[in-house]
């Protein structure tokens, strides 16, 4: 049992991962609950855990948005049972991620690496088994999403890329991971791979400038082999952020619909259909950008109480140097990047607000650990305070 309880956090990802993947989201639904049911009870009964995890200064930021979300339907919402449902899963989920951290403590970080390998590896060969490429349209693999499918591929060239040898196989590997985003069509994820190379080669420096120019060549290569739906393409036939304008638009126009208090804790991700207009019923709605999506939820008044929790420990986290997280400064680097790519993905994407989004739990996670790693240390310093 108490093996279960020390990787409930990674029950749940890999759950996540299985809501995104055809014929297996009405099983993944029945798991979440189970797992919602499992960590109340382990609230309830197991005393000592949640003592020791409420008053660790490292899950601070857990107690402060759980708070903050039950002070909005206290007030708010009080009686809608869609808003009870996202507020008991969000506590459940960010429990889980603390009970997970608190009981591996120093192992944590590899275990999750492995993890990351695991799963990212899994996906890619599971896809090119089961769902060859047709080279035709956008490759997405067995998830149902294409970008979903190609931030998964992106984690996946990045844990390789900053936590495994140089050997010929993990170069084949990396290049598969590569080839995969190419044919996804994801822009953003263009942008995720990019964001993994400046990582590396800021760290790494000169000596692994080969390395680098070996993986531009690639993605280059691939993206005119591939479709012409290849991310490459599309990235240089469009401007990004003009093509979600419409997502962006909408979402401001629902924001202003209700501006103080917003549209409620169960409209996440969330855009009224009555203000679209028939020309852009082409348009994939959905406001395609964590940080509206927080902020038609929440509202100018409560959206200003979360962006300040969030950032002030951001700025606790970045502000550290590398070797202040352990000795192994590339696992440390790879962490670094996933809680950034999160970041930046969310102009993009409906990261950082979710439930069963996948980046979402990698963000929350990763970005609890290395509270927990801070606090550790420092808990008598200025850190704490």
């Amino acid at each position: 049992m108490g093996n279960i309880f020390k990787y409930l956090a990674f029950i749940f990802l890999l759950n996540n991962l299985f809501f995104g993947i055809k014929g297996f989201s009405q099983f993944s639904e029945s798991i979440f609950l189970v797992l919602m049911a499992f960590s109340l009870f382990i609230t309830f009964f197991s005393t000592k855990i949640i003592r020791n995890i409420i008053f660790d200064k490292s899950f601070r930021i857990f107690l402060l948005i759980n708070f903050l979300n039950l002070v909005y339907y206290i007030f708010l919402e009080l009686g809608d049972f869609e808003s009870l449902k996202y507020l008991a899963a969000r506590f459940v989920q960010f429990s889980i991620f603390s009970i997970s951290i608190f009981l591996l403590r120093e192992d944590f970080a590899n275990q999750f690496v492995k993890f990351l390998k695991f799963i990212t590896l899994g996906s890619l060969f599971t896809s090119l088994v089961f769902k060859f490429p047709n080279f035709e349209s956008r490759y997405h693999g067995i998830f149902w999403n294409p970008n979903e499918f190609a931030i998964i591929m992106v984690i996946g060239f990045a844990v390789i890329l900053f936590c495994s040898k140089r050997t010929t196989i993990n170069y084949l590997i990396l290049t598969l991971f590569l080839f995969a985003v190419i044919i996804s069509g994801s822009r953003s994820a263009v942008i995720g791979l990019f964001l993994a190379l400046i990582s590396y080669l800021l760290f790494n420096k000169s000596q692994k400038k080969l390395n680098i120019f070996l993986i531009i060549g690639s993605l280059l290569l691939f993206s005119f082999l591939s479709s012409e739906y290849n991310a490459i393409s599309r990235v240089l036939e469009s401007d990004l952020l003009n093509n979600r304008k419409y997502e962006y638009i909408y979402a401001v126009e629902t924001f202003l619909q209700k501006p103080l208090f917003g549209h409620g804790l169960k409209n996440y991700a969330y855009i009224d259909f009555s203000l679209i207009k028939f020309d852009d019923e082409q348009i994939n709605f959905g406001a395609h950008n964590g940080y509206l999506s927080i902020i038609v939820q929440y509202g100018a008044i409560f959206s200003i109480i979360f962006f300040s929790i969030l950032f002030f420990y951001l700025i606790k986290i970045y502000k550290q140097k590398t070797d202040v997280y352990g000795k192994n400064i590339l696992q440390t680097k790879f962490l670094f990047f996933l809680i950034t790519y999160a970041l930046v993905n969310g102009l993009f994407e409906n990261t950082i607000i979710g439930i069963n989004f996948f980046q979402t739990n990698l963000f929350w996670l990763t970005f609890a650990y290395f509270l927990n790693v801070l606090y550790q240390k420092y808990e008598s310093s200025s850190i704490s305070d």
